[in-house]
């Protein structure tokens, strides 16, 4: 008759096996489990880099009635824009403050030729470029001159989360 208290190396080796077992498979499944979250929030601000991009691209520059990017292309291109170049940065990041979503932050550039027009915000932040992840949206603004010419200005918009914070 074998009484309850006999165990043997085996019985302390499966015990052990069993567990090393248990915790394997729950840092397995706990590892898997969140990868459909994380690609959900890069989708989440991957379609809110679109948002932003469009926003900028269709949204006008109060009292103005041309669009952000427009006004930054003339910025560029023209000597006389139509939206004044300090008011069109501190139209354009009262827009960023509310839409950019928390822990992270946008850059905005345009460049054509030799002359460009760059924002971050929050200010000071970067462009994002060493950023480990980032999520950009690229088009560009075209823009017809007097002369006939027709000018387009390529355009990009990257949000990327801030570090440290």
């Amino acid at each position: 008759m074998v009484r309850l208290d006999d165990r043997g190396v085996a019985d302390i080796l499966a015990i052990a096996f069993m567990f090393v077992i248990l915790v394997l498979a729950a840092v397995f499944m706990h590892t898997y489990s969140l990868r459909p979250l994380r690609a959900a929030t890069d989708r989440q601000l991957e379609l809110k880099s679109e948002h932003l991009y469009m926003t900028l691209e269709l949204a006008w520059v109060e009292p103005y009635s041309v669009s952000f990017l427009r006004a930054a292309t003339e910025n560029i291109l023209l000597e006389q824009p139509t939206v004044p170049g300090p008011y069109l940065r501190s139209a354009v990041e009262n827009t960023l403050e509310y839409l950019c979503p928390p822990r992270y932050a946008v850059a905005i550039s345009l460049s054509y030729d030799n002359s460009s027009w760059e924002l971050s915000w929050p200010e000071g932040v970067g462009l994002g470029i060493d950023a480990e992840k980032q999520f950009v949206r690229q088009g560009e603004v075209r823009l017809t001159m007097a002369s006939g010419e027709k000018i387009a200005v390529p355009v990009t918009v990257r949000i990327f989360e801030i570090d440290g914070t």
